[in-house]
């Protein structure tokens, strides 16, 4: 007994939810904590999705927490679809801290911010025109 009060650890597991909204765009769904372990996998994920679309939405709205890693990978999916021509958009609805925490990092503008996953795919094929 060490008379302290028990504590539960919520062990947020990372989860990537991947669908195709429109046969062009696909739509990632992040939840949970997003670290070093779990940025590989959403890169490989994300880099294989930019072989064969035209958009990539990324949906952190669920999110608790990001590290730099996961930052790293959102900065460079976003060049690599500048780089091929394909539109890249970040939805953050309801996220605050992890709107600080990009916003901290200086990355928050360059990584296209859209209201939210319908607004930019009722703004045509490029979740950039949201």
């Amino acid at each position: 007994m060490t008379g302290l009060p028990d504590v539960q650890v919520q062990n947020a597991q990372p989860r990537v939810e991947i669908t195709w909204p429109r046969p062009d765009v696909a739509l990632f769904v992040l939840d949970g904590e997003h670290d070093l372990e779990s940025a590989p996998r959403l890169e490989r994920a994300m880099g294989d999705a930019l072989l064969t679309c035209s958009g990539l939405l990324v949906d952190l709205s669920s999110v608790e927490f990001i590290d730099s890693s996961t930052i790293n990978v959102l900065v460079r999916m976003k060049k690599e679809a500048d780089s091929q021509g394909s539109s890249f958009g970040l939805v953050l609805d309801g996220s605050p801290n992890i709107e600080r925490t990009l916003e901290i990092c200086g990355v928050l503008g360059a990584l296209n911010r859209v209201a939210s996953v319908d607004a930019a795919l009722r703004n045509g094929s490029s979740p950039a025109n949201s």
